[in-house]
């Protein structure tokens, strides 16, 4: 959440990291801009947002290409920990 906040937008409600066997998802709201975000590793890759009139100006456009970056970042770190579990279930068996 620190690293969100530095490198998308100091105001954003999170809501809870779910961590499953096979994804990860995560949700909040940025604040100033009145959108909801959805991030998720699994079958339906990708981050997806939700809003209501939505000013297409710069600021926005920034926090966008923010939001999309940070994916990136949150899709390799979560991926990993994804795979080492699928490692460990199978020296299990």
């Amino acid at each position: 959440m620190d690293e969100f906040v530095s490198e998308v937008s100091d105001l954003t409600d999170f809501g809870p990291l779910n961590l499953y066997k096979n994804s990860v998802e995560w949700s909040g709201k940025i604040i100033d801009h009145d959108i909801e975000f959805f991030m998720t590793i699994g079958e339906q890759n990708g981050v997806y947002i939700n809003g209501n009139q939505l000013k297409l100006d710069e600021k926005f456009m920034d926090t966008i290409s923010k939001l999309t970056g940070y994916y990136e970042k949150f899709k390799s770190k979560w991926a990993k920990v994804i795979a080492g579990r699928k490692k460990t279930s199978v020296k299990e068996n």
